[in-house]
């Protein structure tokens, strides 16, 4: 190589271009990734950009592109930066070994005089091998989440007509078509709820989704205290169990104007301890109240739910009337009212038959026992009662501590058990379906990828700098396309005064200390040697040592 083998704006451009480039494709990425945002992946059964597997390709191109336009940039700083060292100091050949294989070898960072004579440079071969990070980090600033989208639409749901049919109680079968008792339907869905503690589960209609209904069902209202005293009564029995634990009746506080009666409930009730009264009883009245349920029913996956969301009580049930009488003009068809009513008092003749009757304390030689009348009575079963079943037998009986807000509850699980709809597809009302699905999206986070982007770009402007005033010093010494190819290297070191490092043992030649410089045997020809054979450089000007030729 010669004193001038080449334009120094080869390298530059090199620096320049190549950290262009990264920011270039830095703005890419950050466009790419800004694309996608809060957009749900295509599910093509091709490859797409714009698939979760597609977008995660380009996003991992985008990062090795970015990290490999860094390390060109960084790359051509650190040779010039390189060639510099080499001609102003001189290495051991295990330190020049380390300075050139630094950037492919983490074992070159273990070199001793590579570290006391190339400060610089083991910085920037450092900084070098931080680069791969980039790959690392910036691909998981575009990550796949979840979000909850919400539609809005017509629709027609499942809700139970007390007054369409006749399903909840059994007639006579003859021209009068009478009330006969409640139906195996009522029976069943009664029992559940009660035994159940819960209403039955409804069915969704929609899927994942959410809607309003209101529509007419049976309710209590209930208060402390006895309207009617006088029906509560009692076998009589020792004083010692007097009050009983309870006693309850079906009655009606309003005498009824329908075909019915015994509409409404009232009941005593008295906790025990140790087979005796605690306290001297307590009186509940409920009424019965053909009401309006505002309710709200959501189905999540598995799970449904339903919320009362009110309740308007309208007219007590022993009011109950229709003015168009029990059939349809000219036929053998029930009215809605009828069927309402009589499917009302089919509910409540079923619930009644588990809460009317009464416990009282059955004594006889040395068995004591609570004594159920009738034997159907599934109080300890219900809300109604707070004690477990297992302290009955030591003569324990606690009662709920809100009786009312406890009976209410009651009747209103059994209407939503039947208001759900599933005993008669054909009933529909019409309302407004929310549905509601979990989709796949993409999520960027900019600051987080451009804080990565910016430390590589930041810290190889740095490293660019710094070559490119180590590329002035070359170029000003004659020295500037040292672009460091292989040819440029074989060149560099082609030169008779390395001819006496054969003769040396492996450990001793590495110990010599060569620079880069112009030889004085070979005219003055850039190469390494010793110092010796070099001459001096004096701003771009030879001068010849006065220390005697290597022979």
């Amino acid at each position: 190589m010669n004193g001038h083998n080449g334009s120094s704006y080869v390298p530059l451009l090199q620096i320049v271009l190549a950290w262009v480039a990264a920011l270039a494709l830095a703005a890419g990425h950050h466009a790419f990734c800004a694309a996608l945002t809060n957009t749900i992946p295509s599910t093509a059964a091709t490859l797409r950009w714009n698939s979760q597997a597609g977008a995660s390709a380009i996003n991992n191109a985008f990062a090795h592109l970015v990290s490999a336009a860094l390390g060109v940039s960084a790359g051509t700083a650190f040779l010039q930066c390189a060639w510099k060292v080499v001609r102003k100091r001189a290495l051991t050949v295990s330190g020049l070994d380390a300075l050139w294989s630094s950037r492919t070898s983490m074992s070159a960072f273990l070199s001793g005089d590579f570290w006391k004579n190339a400060r610089g440079i083991v910085m920037v071969s450092a900084i070098a091998w931080a680069f791969p990070l980039i790959v690392t980090f910036a691909p998981g600033t575009l990550t796949v989440g979840t979000s909850i989208v919400t539609t809005s639409s017509g629709c027609l749901v499942p809700a139970f007509d007390f007054g369409s049919s006749a399903l909840l109680h059994d007639e006579l079968n003859s021209v009068s078509k009478i009330y006969l008792r409640p139906s195996s339907l009522a029976l069943r869905v009664v029992g559940a709820t009660i035994l159940g503690g819960r209403p039955l589960p409804p069915a969704s209609p929609c899927g994942n989704c959410s809607y309003l209904i209101s529509t007419s069902a049976p309710s209590f209202s209930c208060s402390l205290g006895a309207q009617n005293s006088d029906a509560l009564t009692w076998p009589e029995q020792s004083v010692l169990f007097d009050p009983p634990p309870y006693v309850a009746v079906n009655l009606d506080i309003t005498p009824s104007v329908n075909a019915y009666t015994g509409w409404d409930f009232e009941a005593e009730y008295t906790d025990y301890t140790s087979w005796g009264p605690a306290d001297g009883g307590t009186n509940i009245t409920c009424i019965v109240y053909n009401s309006t349920y505002h309710l709200n029913y959501t189905f999540v996956g598995s799970t449904a739910s339903v919320s009362i969301e009110q309740i308007d009580q309208l007219q007590p049930a022993s009011q109950l009337t229709d003015p168009d009488g029990d059939f349809l003009p000219d036929q053998l068809i029930h009215t809605a009212g009828f069927n309402a009513t009589a499917n009302y008092y089919a509910v409540l003749a079923t619930l009644y038959s588990y809460l009317v009757g009464n416990i009282t304390v059955f004594e006889t030689g040395d068995s004591i026992n609570f004594a159920y009348n009738p034997t159907s009575l599934a109080l300890p079963e219900t809300a109604l009662v707070s004690s477990p079943s297992s302290v009955l037998p030591a003569g324990n009986l606690t009662w709920n501590a809100n009786p009312t807000e406890a009976m209410q509850s009651l009747l209103q699980n059994i209407s939503l058990s039947i208001l759900t709809g599933s005993f008669d597809a054909t009933q529909t009302t019409p309302t407004t379906c929310v549905y509601t699905d979990t989709l796949p999206f993409f999520t960027y986070h900019p600051h987080r990828l451009w804080l990565i982007y910016a430390l590589g770009l930041g810290v190889t402007l740095l490293c660019d700098f710094v070559g490119m005033i180590a590329l002035a010093h070359n170029a000003r010494d004659g020295v500037g396309a040292t672009k460091g190819r292989f040819s440029d290297f074989l060149k560099a070191t082609r030169n008779g005064e390395l001819d006496a490092l054969l003769d040396l043992q492996k450990d001793e030649a590495e110990r010599v200390r060569l620079k880069y410089g112009p030889v004085r045997s070979e005219g003055g020809r850039y190469a390494f040697a010793r110092r010796e054979s070099l001459y001096e450089t004096d701003g771009g000007k030879e001068r010849q040592r006065d220390s005697p030729l290597l022979t």
